[in-house]
């Protein structure tokens, strides 16, 4: 059986070395929030979840139980993700999602030095991208931008779908534990 959120959270505070005060200092996020995700009393929302594994410096795929059709949505404020798999390719991790987002805008916040970010919309129209430089997309079309700054999702004119490639650095690929099978 997979491990929760709420354990594979745990786990990869204490390898850390870091305690929860500190974790909600560096992430944003309340001790409390953080303690009851650990104990598996609450879930987690994308932005809850970036936050967190931007502090631990690790790549998001290291909080996710399970890919494709084992794996469980993550949300956000517009955004629903599912992990589909992920890879290394030389030194750099990259995670695979289908993503569903709604006529809500998703702001997102900086995830951690050197995550780019790589969207191929499947269906529908978006805006997607650095605030300021924002892009809008159709299906077939895609855009790659740094994710180490604020960014935004936002369908246009009805839910999309898109594939969402986070593209880690080496620094946060090659995390002990965190490396996923070559291929």
């Amino acid at each position: 059986m997979d491990e929760s959120v709420g354990v594979r959270l745990r786990r990869l505070r204490e390898e850390r070395g870091m305690s929860l005060s500190e974790l909600a200092r560096v992430s944003g996020i309340g001790k409390g929030t953080i303690s009851e995700l650990e104990n598996d009393r609450r879930g987690a929302r994308l932005d809850t979840l970036f936050a967190l594994t931007t502090a631990l410096d690790s790549p998001l795929g290291a909080l996710l139980a399970g890919s494709g059709a084992e794996a469980q949505p993550v949300t956000g404020a517009s955004v629903s993700a599912i992990l589909l798999d992920k890879w290394t390719v030389g030194s750099t991790l990259i995670e695979a999602y289908r993503a569903t987002l709604t006529t809500d805008r998703q702001e997102s916040r900086a995830h951690a030095h050197g995550i780019e970010e790589t969207i191929t919309v499947i269906r529908g129209r978006v805006l997607i991208g650095p605030p300021g430089t924002e892009q809008e997309l159709r299906a077939g079309e895609s855009v790659r931008y740094p994710g180490d700054g604020p960014h935004r999702f936002q369908a246009l004119d009805d839910a999309a779908d898109v594939i969402l490639l986070m593209h880690y650095p080496p620094h946060t690929a090659s995390e002990e534990g965190q490396l996923p099978h070559d291929r």
